[in-house]
C-alpha cells in the first residue's frame, strides 16, 4: 500500500487542531483522509470500510478516543485495525492510569511530524506484517473486550510464549483471573509484567485495587507509591497513598500526599472534601481547619457548625483540649442556642474537672431542650459531683 492509497481517520472534536492533523498527514504524503469531530461519527466511518488507520483524540464529547478504541477493538471485522490515541500533555497522568493498557500506539499533543510519521509507517507496517506476538495480543483484546475468557486467556498465554520480555500478555492474564475470582493468579501475573516493566501503571493500580479489597495498606502503600511515582499529577493515586499511609501510622508521609492531592484537587469542591476527609482521619487538625476556612466555608451554617464541631471532637482526641474548645466556642459565635455544640462543650469542660463551668452549659440546654434526655443525665450527675464534695 503506498502513502497515496492510504485512508486515514481524523477524529478530533477541536477545530484548530484538526486542521494541524489534516496538514500534517498531507505533509507527510497522505492524501487520502477523513476528518470528523468525534467518536459516534467515527465510528459510523468506519464501518463503511475502507479505512486503513484512525488518529483519534483521548477527550471528546459524545463518544472518547478510548470508547471508540473498544468499538473497534470488540470488531470482528475491524478488530487489528492501526489506532493511535492523541493526548494532551496535561492528560497524560489520567490517560496512562485509564488505557494505558489499552492502547498500541499514542503521541502527545502537539505532534511532532517526524514522529507522527514514523508512527504511522510502524502501525501500518505492524498490520501488513504482524508478527505472532501481534496476533495473539490482537485477537486476545478481542476475546476480551467479548468477555470470552477461555479464548482470551490462551490468545494471551500464546503473546507471553511469544514475547516474554513484554509486560502486556501478563496484564491481561492478570486481568482475566481477577475477574474470574482467582486473585492469588491474578497477582503473580501483574507481579511477573512489573518484572519486566517496573513502571507498568496498569499492573501497579491493579494490584493497588486488590490491596485495597483485602485492606492490606502495606501492600497498598507499597504499590501506589511507585504509581504515585509515575502519576504524579493524579489526585486519586496520592489521596489512596495518603489514606494507606495513615492506616500503616505514617502522618508525616500522609500529610504530604494530601498537600500534593490539595494542590491538584484547586477548587473542585468534591476533590477538597475528599482532601478534608483525609486530614480529619489522620487527625490533623490545623490543617483541616485552614482547608475548611479557605476552601469550603461558606453561608450554609449548619454544615459550618457541624464541621466545627467535628474538629472540636478530634482536638479532643487528640489531647488538644484548649483547640476543642476554641471549636465548640465558635460554632456558639454562629448559633448561641446550637443543641450539639454546647452539649460538646460541657462534656469537654465535665471531662477537664471544669464542673461550674459544665453546669452552666447544662442548664442553658435544660432550658433550651427540656426533653434532652443526655443533657439532664449530666446535669444531674454533676449536681451529686458537687454534692459529694461538698
Amino acid at each position: 500500500m503506498t502513502d497515496n492509497e492510504t485512508q486515514i481517520l481524523i477524529v478530533e472534536d477541536n477545530q484548530a487542531m484538526r486542521k494541524m492533523l489534516e496538514s500534517l498527514v498531507i505533509d507527510l504524503g497522505y492524501h487520502n483522509y477523513s476528518s470528523v469531530v468525534n467518536g459516534l461519527r467515527a465510528w459510523e466511518r468506519i464501518q463503511q470500510g475502507d479505512i486503513d488507520i484512525v488518529l483519534c483524540d483521548y477527550l471528546m464529547p459524545e463518544m472518547n478516543g478510548l470508547e471508540l478504541l473498544r468499538l473497534v477493538r470488540k470488531s470482528k471485522a475491524f478488530y487489528n485495525m492501526p489506532f493511535i490515541i492523541i493526548t494532551g500533555a496535561d492528560q497524560k497522568g489520567d490517560f496512562m492510569r485509564t488505557v494505558q493498557a489499552e492502547v498500541d500506539h499514542y503521541i502527545l499533543k502537539p505532534p511532532n511530524i517526524n514522529t507522527l510519521g514514523n508512527l504511522i509507517k510502524q502501525a501500518l507496517l505492524t498490520r501488513k506484517h504482524p508478527t505472532e506476538y501481534i496476533k495473539a495480543i490482537n485477537k486476545g483484546k478481542f476475546y476480551f473486550l467479548n468477555e470470552d475468557y477461555e479464548s482470551a486467556l490462551e490468545s494471551f498465554q500464546l503473546a507471553s510464549q511469544a514475547r516474554n520480555d513484554i509486560a502486556l500478555p501478563y496484564y491481561y492474564i492478570g486481568l482475566i483471573n481477577q475477574k474470574l475470582g482467582n486473585e492469588k493468579k491474578a497477582v503473580l501475573n501483574y507481579k511477573k509484567s512489573l518484572i519486566i516493566e517496573k513502571q507498568f501503571i496498569s499492573s501497579l493500580l491493579a494490584l493497588s485495587e486488590i490491596y485495597s479489597s483485602q485492606d492490606d495498606s502495606v501492600n497498598l502503600a507499597h504499590y501506589l507509591s511507585q504509581a504515585a511515582e509515575i502519576l504524579t499529577d493524579t489526585f486519586d493515586v496520592h489521596v489512596g497513598l495518603a489514606r494507606a499511609c495513615i492506616q500503616n501510622g505514617e502522618i508525616e508521609r500522609a500529610s504530604k500526599h494530601l498537600e500534593d492531592a490539595q494542590q491538584l484537587a484547586k477548587n473542585n469542591r468534591t476533590q477538597i472534601k475528599e482532601v478534608l476527609e483525609g486530614y480529619m482521619e489522620a487527625g490533623l487538625v490545623d490543617e483541616a481547619d485552614e482547608l475548611f476556612g479557605r476552601k469550603l466555608e461558606d453561608d450554609n451554617k449548619e454544615k459550618t457548625i457541624h464541621f466545627l464541631n467535628r474538629l472540636g471532637l478530634q482536638a479532643k482526641k487528640n489531647g488538644d483540649y484548649d483547640k476543642a474548645k476554641d471549636f465548640y466556642l465558635n460554632c456558639l459565635k454562629i448559633d448561641s442556642q446550637h443543641k450539639i455544640a454546647n452539649f460538646n462543650l460541657a462534656k469537654l469542660l465535665l471531662f477537664q474537672h471544669k464542673f461550674d463551668e459544665a453546669d452552666s452549659y447544662l442548664k442553658k440546654l435544660h432550658r433550651l431542650y427540656p426533653d434532652f434526655d443526655a443533657a439532664r443525665e449530666l446535669l444531674v450527675a454533676i449536681e451529686e459531683k458537687v454534692s459529694t464534695v461538698s
